[in-house]
């Protein structure tokens, strides 16, 4: 079975101010450790429970953090500016699947939600995002873009606040905490190596159940709609230029479509159109 794994940052444990999520700050160096490491525990737990190949993506930031020379050889690695963002690779046009199951590391709770550290979606310009009329993020939208494709998830990993979110999305998928929310510039960690252990058995949990076909892949009722809050009206002006969104109240852009790739690439030109605005 081919295991994808798309990696985020701050979710990792170890990880609880925005600071060192950026690549001009100090920290930055000692969170991409943390988030290599948390990467190879995946990834040696897949191996465990037999995948037959791996492909994570970086999916932080610019998209070029983790380091290949550290990543585990076992696994290919994809990087830079991509398109299809944070589910990138596992599009059926990239050529490096099908996969029998997703799993996602290091992710956060959704833009909007109270006490989720370091909780956004995507960007920080938007304050809530709905899929089908729910509350969601990164998180959910991935899910239901690799859904579309054929792909369960079989594992999140982060903070507390971010399983509790899941549990409702993706019932079938195991989560591992590795952090409690303690405010939106704060957590409460685990140790590091404990957090590794703990991915890497749930890795290993994840796989070994899509092996034995008991995930699905999250299905969105069609048609779709994505919508999003933005914190200011400017960004709704830009988000609501791509073809088919449609403007509502002072803040609120909803991308439509018949199926859900359709209306997350409606969603995602947004969010990039608006991150033009100073």
């Amino acid at each position: 079975m081919r295991v994808y794994i798309s990696v985020d940052l701050e979710g990792v444990a170890g990880v609880s101010h925005p600071a060192p999520t950026g690549r001009g700050d100090l920290g930055y160096p000692e969170a991409v450790d943390l988030m290599v490491a948390e990467t190879n525990a995946a990834i040696e737990g897949a191996l465990a429970a037999g995948a037959s190949a791996i492909v994570v993506n970086d999916s932080h930031g610019g998209m070029y953090n983790l380091r290949p020379v550290e990543v585990h050889p076992a696994a290919t690695v994809v990087q830079g500016q991509k398109a299809w963002s944070m589910v990138a690779g596992a599009d059926p046009d990239a050529g490096l699947g099908p996969f029998g199951v997703a799993l996602f590391v290091g992710y956060h709770a959704r833009a909007g939600h109270p006490v989720g550290t370091l909780a956004h979606t995507y960007s920080m310009r938007p304050t809530l995002t709905l899929l089908d009329g729910r509350p969601t993020g990164e998180y959910g939208v991935n899910a239901a873009v690799l859904g579309a494709w054929g792909i369960p998830v079989g594992l999140v990993t982060g903070d507390d606040a971010l399983a509790a979110e899941v549990g409702e999305w993706l019932p079938w998928a195991d989560c591992v905490v590795v952090k409690t929310a303690v405010g939106g510039n704060a957590a409460a960690s685990i140790h590091p190596g404990e957090a590794r252990k703990r991915i890497a058995a749930g890795a290993q949990h994840g796989v070994e159940r899509a092996l034995a076909g008991e995930l699905q892949p999250l299905v969105v009722p069609e048609p779709v709609s994505i919508e999003v809050d933005y914190a200011r009206g400017v960004y709704a002006d830009y988000a609501a230029i791509v073809p088919g969104a449609t403007r509502h109240g002072d803040r609120r852009v909803a991308h439509g479509g018949p199926d859900v790739v359709t209306a997350w690439r409606g969603f995602l030109a947004g969010l990039r159109i608006a991150g033009t605005v100073d």
